[in-house]
């Protein structure tokens, strides 16, 4: 009788099976420790990464992250660049109220201003992003915050201009080459350009904002005066309130 030997190819050795078996998972789990560690380690590069790139901030804004206007007598003495009074500003490029607001008091806030009277501290926020298909609140403060790095007078020329050409709300907003015009057409290079379409301090507008709402500000325009609010009745009650403080 033929027996068939248990170590002939085709049979079974279970202490062998067992040990490929083994062997088998080690080098899978090992697999799967590998892949979750290279991961891992992907991620927390990443992480790292955006952690350490730099958020561009804007070279004309003060430490509270305005844009302050002042005389240009006041804005070259030295030791004069803390006038008694400071008009605040929060404004949204979207809001119609604020266009109102400009086409109002503009003129008086001006004389304020170049008089040496007041030192005017604009803030320019993104609250109304919703009202537009493509984030113009953002976008405008963008824009002007890359106007502002190029001199506060072509800054206070677009700020008027941008006012003036206010898109509906609902709408798509002015396009970046259309707020490029704007910006050239008020005295800025035209390297200006890429800083806009770049939307290069788009961050610093989100983080500004939130700053600004932290504060308990909630509705553009708010004006403050020495840091309280002020009646906004008429231009020569905002003018007759400046005059108070002396």
């Amino acid at each position: 009788m033929n027996r068939k030997n248990p170590t002939s190819r085709g049979s079974k050795n279970p202490v062998q099976a067992q040990r490929r078996h083994d062997l088998l998972v080690r080098g899978a789990l090992t697999a799967v420790v590998v892949v979750f560690a290279v991961v891992v380690g992907a991620v927390l590069i990443a992480r790292h990464h955006t952690s350490d790139t730099p958020q561009a901030t804007p070279a004309s804004v003060t430490d509270t992250g305005a844009i302050r206007a002042v005389s240009p007598s006041v804005a070259t003495a030295p030791g004069t660049n803390s006038p008694k009074a400071v008009l605040t500003v929060y404004e949204d490029f979207q809001c119609p109220v604020c266009k109102n607001f400009e086409a109002g008091f503009g003129d008086t806030i001006d004389q304020l201003r170049t008089s040496g009277a007041v030192a005017v501290d604009y803030h320019p926020i993104s609250i109304l992003d919703r009202m537009s298909s493509t984030q113009y609140s953002t976008r405008a403060a963008n824009a002007s915050l890359c106007v502002a790095d190029t001199g506060i007078d072509n800054w206070l020329a677009f700020h008027r201009s941008v006012y003036q050409q206010q898109p509906p709300e609902g709408g798509s907003g002015l396009t970046d080459q259309q707020m490029i015009d704007l910006a050239t057409a008020a005295g800025a290079p035209e390297s200006v350009a890429a800083c806009i379409t770049d939307g290069r301090y788009t961050e610093w507008v989100a983080s500004s904002t939130q700053s600004v709402l932290d504060t308990g500000v909630s509705a553009t325009p708010t004006v403050l005066l020495n840091g309280e609010p002020v009646s906004l009745s008429t231009p020569a009650a905002l003018a007759a309130a400046v005059a108070a403080i002396g």
